[in-house]
């Protein structure tokens, strides 16, 4: 009896550790989301460093023009 209880305690606990289908699906959607996060950041950080160029570039320019 003691290890029926015991196998029926085991299988039970097994069964909460696994995740159900709609929180894998949250937690993929939650990572999507994460990394299109990440790349808007990479794009945005590059197009910062491109007008910050650009900036350079007119300083320059206009220092240049004295």
């Amino acid at each position: 009896m003691k290890i029926l209880t015991f196998l029926t305690l085991t299988a039970a606990l097994s069964l909460c550790a696994c995740d159900s289908k709609q929180e894998q699906a949250r937690e993929q959607t939650l990572e999507n989301r994460a990394d299109r996060l990440e790349d808007q950041a990479k794009v945005s950080k590059k197009s910062g460093e491109a007008d910050a160029e650009a900036l350079k570039k007119e300083a320059d320019r206009t220092r240049e023009q004295k």
